[in-house]
């Protein structure tokens, strides 16, 4: 049997490659063996996930009754040596495995009979930008997984055909009557990502709704698709200037549907890649200075108002230079990666960022246990080196702690530094705490 798997599971593929670090796979059905061992190495080297190959609709059959796998999805060349119109989208479908359809040939009545078979999407295998399009889809379909998308409308038909179309897509779905429903969906959920609303409802309709969600939400935050039936063609540009991020009018084709939903949902991952990048080091996955002096700037004023405690901690790595000297700069990346992880363990609850270099700050508002945490990072990075390559580089950090606020941030801060000092002055690899 001509079966072949793409990946290997001791590879060094890493788990962060895959979406979600998720261990899945994907039946590439297609008989020409060149183009289905490109397709499979493609899909793995871009997801990481494992690609199972078949090239006839008798090895399809036999992979399936074997019950030994859990396919996340399927894509099938309509043509097969043994199934020359389309036969094997039926035993996928009974199998239950969702199916993207690739073909070399198409015309209108292909389109309705396969899309008729409920497929996710067709594919027309025209050059290597198909396969393109192919790799980016089952990605796309995987993440969709894990997003939320609200459904509001007052047509509990046109409700359930909605979430239908949706679910096919591999989303999770939510709906709602009306935009006063969708509000409170929205306030109860943190987790959706993309709300469509119809403009006609009783109660709220869809115009109150949006201008409502913009108040507490803007387009960066959550995307909205605007839906409606009416002919009046300023609907569409009425609901962008209210804050929508897309128009779709009624009736509308599944394809077009899936088309808006990946745009708008890939739009919005790329503000929050931008955003994380904004506010993060690049390097640990901490915050950045810009974003620890915003945040604890607020933090500190609504502390000093309040009359509660905020406490603040400088950790710096003893010796940083004599490591890069050493070690060279991947050295002194890996010892910084290193601390970063451990801080993000033992200060779960708390601000941290990497501000600068080998500099870090943390902002607590629970004085004990700032510093019981702290000594014990202080105890587990020493003995504790950070592994690179075939070798390890031991290390040790110093901590100042500044547990009294001062007339502002920037003078508890200075306290803090000035700790810090002290505990280099003293030797390194301890605390000072004022």
């Amino acid at each position: 049997m001509a079966i072949s798997r793409s990946g290997n599971r001791g590879s060094s593929q890493t788990e962060s490659s895959r979406p979600g670090g998720a261990d899945w796979e994907v039946l590439l059905i297609e008989d020409q063996r060149s183009l289905a061992q490109m397709a499979a190495k493609m899909l793995y080297e871009r997801w990481g996930c494992h690609v199972l190959i078949a090239t006839t609709l008798e090895q399809v059959r036999s992979i399936l009754s074997q019950n030994k796998h859990r396919f996340f999805v399927a894509v099938s060349d309509l043509n097969l040596p043994d199934a020359p119109d389309g036969e094997v989208i039926d035993e996928l479908k009974a199998a239950k495995i969702p199916v993207i359809a690739v073909t070399g040939n198409f015309d209108d009545s292909l389109q309705e009979d396969i899309m008729g078979k409920g497929v996710i999407d067709y594919v027309l295998k025209d050059s290597i930008n198909a396969y393109e399009y192919i790799v980016e889809l089952v990605g796309r379909l995987f993440k969709n997984t894990r997003i939320k998308v609200l459904v509001i409308d007052d047509s509990p038909s046109f409700r359930d055909i909605l979430a239908h179309m949706l679910r096919m897509q591999c989303l999770q779905v939510v709906t709602a009557a009306d935009g006063a429903e969708g509000i409170e969906s929205l306030e109860y959920d943190r987790d959706i990502k993309l709300v469509l609303v119809d403009h006609a409802m009783p109660v709220m309709d869809g115009f109150t709704f949006l201008a409502t969600l913009r108040r507490k939400l803007g387009k960066d935050r959550l995307a909205v698709i605007g839906i409606s039936a009416s002919e009046n063609k300023r609907m569409s540009a009425q609901f962008l200037k209210l804050g929508a991020n897309d128009f779709i009018s009624k009736p509308f084709s599944y394809e077009e549907l899936a088309c808006r939903i990946s745009q708008n949902l890939e739009m919005q991952e790329s503000i929050e890649t931008m955003r994380f990048a904004a506010f993060h080091d690049y390097l640990t996955g901490l915050y950045n200075r810009r974003y620890f002096y915003e945040r604890g700037g607020k933090l500190f004023e609504e502390a000093a108002k309040a009359g509660k405690p905020l406490v603040v901690a400088m950790i710096d790595i003893d010796s940083f230079k004599n490591i890069n000297d050493t070690y060279g700069h991947d050295g002194g990346d890996t010892v910084l990666r290193h601390l970063g992880a451990m801080l993000k363990e033992y200060f779960t609850a708390d601000l941290v960022a990497r501000v600068g270099g080998e500099e870090f700050l943390l902002l607590s508002a629970d004085a004990v246990r700032t510093a019981e945490s702290c000594e014990a990072l202080r105890q587990q990075v020493a003995k504790s080196p950070a592994g690179f390559g075939a070798t390890v580089i031991p290390y040790t950090v110093s901590i100042g702690i500044a547990s009294q606020l001062q007339a502002s941030l920037d003078a508890t801060l200075k306290v803090a530094d000035d700790n810090l000092y002290q505990a280099k002055q003293s030797g390194r690899n301890c605390i000072v705490a004022s």
